[in-house]
């Protein structure tokens, strides 16, 4: 009956929190706190009053639910993500992170470069043009959730609200 309940309290706080959470925070009943991004996580699930957590490069981790004091997911709920784009280091960013209807990509290359947007299951849902002088992309008929958005072979992940 506890496992059914853990599960549920699990459930329930995933579709309260949905996609603004950016990493799974398991803390122990001895107080350490192990930090899981869910980029990496495959699938998390229950068993045998054990938390299994699948991760995409295959291994698995458990723990003892009797061990686990705290299980939390920690929200961003603003911020930006940057990547490298050369040895020079340009600093590509994107803002707002979360976005509702545009996004902005700050350093985007002076030549006009294609930015591609991918769901996370692989699916190219959106593809336009950028330079320096022409940086912002509507993303307003997306759909809420996670992307990444695919710029000179770097990517970067946003949440559409």
């Amino acid at each position: 009956m506890q496992k059914k309940f853990t599960s549920l309290i699990f459930f329930l706080f995933v579709a309260i929190v949905g996609l603004q959470a950016q990493n799974l925070i398991l803390k122990t009943k001895g107080g350490t706190e192990q930090i899981k991004p869910l980029s990496s996580l495959k699938k998390i699930t229950f068993s045998n009053n054990n938390l299994l957590v699948n991760y995409l490069s295959g291994p698995t981790e458990t723990y003892s639910l009797s061990t686990i004091s705290k299980l939390y997911f920690k929200s961003t709920l603003t911020g930006t993500g940057s990547i490298a784009l050369n040895s020079e280091a340009h600093i590509l960013s994107i803002y707002p992170n979360p976005v509702n209807n545009v996004i902005y990509i700050q350093n985007a290359p002076e030549e006009i470069s294609t930015v591609f947007i991918y769901r996370l299951d692989g699916v190219k849902v959106l593809q336009a043009q950028v330079s320096e002088g022409n940086s912002c992309i509507q993303v307003g008929t997306l759909a809420k959730g996670l992307y990444l958005l695919k710029l000179n072979n770097q990517a970067i992940k946003f949440i559409k609200l």
